[in-house]
């Protein structure tokens, strides 16, 4: 009976947070899936500014290194989440602050802001 008590509660909190608009809390593995996806958009928005002539060839090399330093970054937090959670959390926190900075560029770049 106390676990489900525990469990509604939990619920509820979950539910108070989505309505107020904050953040629900996320676990370390849908944080790493959500970085992942982020990584698989930034390549997407990558390819399509190179073929749209949004991003010189200079711009979209320098792009994909960082790309690829990201996904490196990625799976190496994946690697170490069951040994070392601390260093996983670091480096998906780096991984997913550099994606982030990558969509911004792209965003600037293929809305004309840059160009």
């Amino acid at each position: 009976m106390k676990s489900y008590i525990a469990f509604s509660l939990a619920l509820m909190i979950l539910a108070g947070c989505s309505a107020l608009g904050l953040a629900t809390p996320k676990g370390f593995d849908q944080q790493l899936a959500e970085a992942y996806g982020v990584h698989t958009a930034v390549v997407s928005a990558t390819a399509t500014a190179v073929s749209s002539g949004a991003l010189t060839s200079a711009e979209a090399t320098s792009v994909q290194t960082q790309i690829l330093t990201a996904r490196t970054l990625l799976d190496t937090a994946k690697a170490l989440e069951s040994t070392n959670l601390t260093s996983a959390t670091s480096d998906l926190t780096l991984a997913t602050s550099a994606l982030t900075a990558l969509q911004t560029y792209l965003n600037s770049q293929t809305s004309g802001a840059a160009k």
